[in-house]
């Protein structure tokens, strides 16, 4: 799989309201607890910590040694070190056993995995008879830009990107990173053999702007308008049990 140095975002780069969005998300989806837990694109290991509670034992694989390290370093010492293994590891070639993980996640990661449906059939062949996958990524449907792409010789930031992730194929050649709607991203996890259990979307989380901007954001996740966040968070479960 060739992804960079890393297969996605998963840092702190959302902010602390970002990631919590993200996280309760997936947890009111499906309960975060259980034996077995895999973090697919763990980064600096923000999300992976957030989880990390309500398992027996966790893995966390990337690509990038850097923020290996640095997920590491934020773990020694604490009751997580021996709790939690982090490896440098291909989404599309898990090295564990089959039916090992009650549950699987992909924090804004699978948007820039090449090989997206071997690392799903990954997915699914590593979870458990009844284990669930619960990814977030970007919502094609969101009205702007939030990654940037490469315009005119140089990457342009994202207020300034010249084409909506929903304008289709003249946006899907520009960004280093893919969007996707729910239907297209259902239609993926159902063709790796998962069954989509919820969906649900986020609005930006405007960290470090006016609460009024925030409480907007949050009321706005409660209407018929949210199918236009920036974010979706999706569950499907392995069926077999």
């Amino acid at each position: 799989m060739n992804t960079g140095d890393a297969l996605g975002d998963a840092s702190s780069a959302f902010g602390v309201r970002g990631v919590v969005k993200r996280v309760g998300a997936v947890s009111r989806q499906l309960p975060a607890h259980g034996d077995r837990l895999l973090d697919v694109g763990c980064g600096d290991g923000t999300y992976t910590v957030e989880l990390a509670g309500g398992y027996v034992r966790v893995d966390a694989v990337d690509l990038d040694p850097e923020r290996l390290d640095a997920f590491a370093g934020r773990i020694a010492g604490t009751g997580l070190e021996d709790r939690i293994g982090i490896h440098k590891m291909s989404a599309d070639a898990l090295a564990f056993d089959a039916n090992t993980f009650d549950r699987v996640t992909a924090f804004e990661v699978v948007e820039h995995v090449e090989d997206l449906e071997g690392a799903l059939r990954e997915v699914r062949r590593v979870l458990k008879p009844g284990g669930a996958f619960s990814l977030t990524t970007p919502n094609r449907w969101f009205p702007l830009e939030t990654r940037g792409v490469p315009w005119g010789g140089r990457r342009r930031s994202a207020p300034t990107a010249p084409l909506p992730p929903w304008s289709g194929p003249p946006h899907a050649r520009m960004p280093r990173t893919r969007v996707f709607t729910t239907q297209q991203m259902g239609r993926l996890l159902r063709g790796a053999g998962l069954r989509v259990r919820a969906i649900d979307y986020l609005m930006p989380p405007f960290e470090g702007r006016t609460t009024a901007l925030q409480t907007l954001s949050d009321t706005l996740e409660g209407t018929p308008l949210r199918v236009f966040g920036a974010a979706m968070a999706v569950t499907a479960v392995k069926p077999g049990r």
